[in-house]
């Protein structure tokens, strides 16, 4: 009777968790199984939230690199307006203003910042700007050229961040420098002799730009991998450890019928006397 009771309330006590095992030593095999599924689907929730976060990282860059974009493209289109030679020195004098002031943009971007207020393009020197600029407003490079990586599974690395030389170079503010002063010189051949360079400062940005989307598609797609694996092991998890409530009920009431009648059996034999036997 007494192990019938401790049945009825070991029933009672997994009705009530929720879960097949209410100590380790219940079953140590499938306690063990349980602790590396539990392990597993641990790590895979830390890699999800490393993935949330590159992701916002890549955003951000994302953002930088659509404006930059955008920004030469805007220096093509007035370096080729300039180069006509029906633009006299006025005319390319008014362009080499917009052209300073969109060189001093891209300077900006390129010193951009996440939500954290890390500085994307600077490498592992994430407090200090990518570039500087010195007394008489030369540009140099200020970060270094570290890669961050981030853990999206067990055996799997992604690079974060883009260096501030692959965005933009020094020797390529150096070319915005000179275009500018060919625009106030009025030397309508030097400016057109910039195009091609401005081409392939576009073209180099683009092909960053491709990079860094790579990545992002990287990760999304580790990001489905993670959210599969993960939904697989919380099955897995289930069948080990989570109750079957109906089984569980449909035993409980078996068990606890059982209990019944051998309670009322054992309350009987208790009221027999020796007489009362013999007799």
């Amino acid at each position: 009777m007494v192990r019938a009771q401790s049945g009825v309330a070991q029933l009672q006590t997994r009705l009530g968790s929720g879960k097949q095992l209410n100590t380790p030593s219940d079953d140590p095999q499938k306690s063990n199984a349980i602790a590396r599924l539990e392990g597993i689907l641990e790590r895979q929730s830390i890699y999800q939230k490393n993935i949330v976060a590159a992701q916002t990282r890549l955003s951000s860059e994302e953002t930088v690199f659509t404006s930059m974009n955008q920004l030469m493209q805007r220096v093509s289109e007035l370096t080729i307006q300039a180069a006509s030679d029906s633009l006299g020195a006025e005319d390319r004098a008014i362009l080499a203003v917009e052209v300073n002031a969109l060189k001093d943009e891209l300077f900006n971007l390129v010193n951009s910042r996440d939500l954290n207020g890390n500085y994307l393009f600077s490498g592992n020197k994430i407090d200090v700007p990518a570039f500087v600029k010195n007394g008489d407003g030369a540009i140099s490079y200020n970060g270094d050229y570290g890669k961050l990586t981030v853990n999206v599974s067990d055996v799997r690395q992604v690079t974060l961040n883009t260096l501030g030389t692959e965005v933009f170079s020094v020797e390529e503010f150096e070319t915005l420098d000179s275009l500018v002063d060919s625009l106030v010189a009025n030397d309508g051949g030097a400016v057109r002799a910039s195009i091609g360079t401005l081409n392939a400062i576009s073209e180099r940005l683009a092909q960053s730009y491709a990079a860094m989307a790579g990545r992002v598609s990287a990760l999304e797609s580790q990001k489905e991998v993670l959210e599969d694996t993960s939904l697989r092991i919380e099955n897995l998890l289930m069948d080990e450890r989570d109750l079957d409530y109906a089984t569980a009920v449909t035993e409980l009431t078996k068990e606890s019928v059982a209990l019944q009648a051998l309670q009322a059996s054992f309350s009987k034999l208790a009221q027999l006397s020796l007489f009362n036997f013999l007799r």
